[in-house]
């Protein structure tokens, strides 16, 4: 591989890798989950008729004298497809599993949501934010530090990853599910090529059905709102917690120039704890697809600073 270049946008900078990187194989054998590590599948976060309210939770068997940190893992496919056995369950594992959070001390969720088919834009939003609501609800059980819960998500899941950053104080975003006691909020958030500006991801019309799916059709009359509602790029604020940005500049489906234009309004914004890693002649989701190798170092150790300072 020949030497990486650094792009800077507004003083953020950005890795670029030159050329397309070698997939890494899974770390443990198939189908067998390490001894450090508890999965319990198919956890119901909120009551009710939809079977898509559900998540996995994998936990370090090792005992603690304190609260872990833990991490909410959201699966992509473009809204319309996907399910959270693809981040837990041991064989062919990719970057993001749970397994693997759970083997640098955190517990760790992988979630499933509604889909657009049935059940279109703020549902899987509502679903997100309810499923941190319970884990904090449930913060004794599981044994959660309800103050360090990151995000991670790719794709479409990385768009909710940036979603449910950007949002906490949002009510009308929260839904009408259980916990409203509890915050959404989290403290750390990766998007693993996760669509920012859904109007410009429209335009763009690669992803043109899906998103209209998403948001219940094409962005005329009143619908026009609800898509730069469903913008992370609308919800810049100085509420916002750290977030990391993984892109690929050959990514055909999410444009890396929505990226940087993310990137540009924050520098603008004033916020400063922001990592853009922009990779050259790399494809959709550099992290958990591709997987190059360099991310999941730059993942773990975004999620160690921010949530385990100690």
């Amino acid at each position: 591989m020949t030497s990486p270049r650094w792009k800077c946008l507004l003083g953020f900078c950005a890795w670029a890798v030159l050329l397309q990187a070698r997939p890494v194989s899974a770390a443990e054998p198939a189908d067998q989950l390490p001894d450090d590590v508890a999965v319990t599948y198919n956890v119901r976060y909120r009551d009710g008729t939809s079977p898509d309210w559900v998540l996995d939770l994998a936990v370090p068997r090792e005992a603690s004298t304190r609260p872990r940190p833990a991490i909410v893992v959201i699966h992509g496919g473009g809204w319309v497809e996907g399910d959270k056995s693809s981040f837990s369950t041991a064989k062919n594992r990719p970057p993001g599993n749970i397994i693997d959070f759970a083997r640098l001390g955190f517990v760790a969720a992988t979630i499933n949501y509604r889909m657009s088919r049935t059940a279109p834009f703020p549902a899987a939003v509502h679903d997100c934010k309810c499923a941190v609501r319970f884990l904090r609800a449930h913060k004794e059980k599981y044994g959660i530090d309800p103050d360090r819960i990151g995000v991670w998500g790719n794709s479409a899941g990385g768009h909710l990853a940036l979603m449910l950053g950007m949002t906490a104080r949002e009510p009308d975003l929260e839904g009408d599910g259980p916990y409203l006691d509890q915050s959404s909020a989290v403290q750390a958030v990766v998007s693993d090529s996760g669509p920012i500006d859904l109007l410009a991801t429209h335009t763009a019309g690669t992803l043109r059905g899906v998103v209209e799916m998403f948001l219940g059709g094409p962005p005329e009359g009143a619908r026009l709102a609800d898509y730069q509602r469903a913008s992370p790029r609308k919800w810049i604020s100085h509420n916002m917690p750290p977030i990391l940005l993984i892109y690929g500049e050959a990514d055909n489906q999410v444009g890396v120039e929505t990226a940087d234009r993310f990137v540009i309004d924050l520098g603008q914004a004033g916020i400063k704890d922001v990592g853009y890693l922009r990779l050259g002649q790399v494809g959709h989701c550099p992290h958990s697809l591709i997987r190059v190798p360099s991310m999941t170092t730059a993942v773990n150790e975004f999620f160690v600073k921010r949530l385990r300072p100690e």
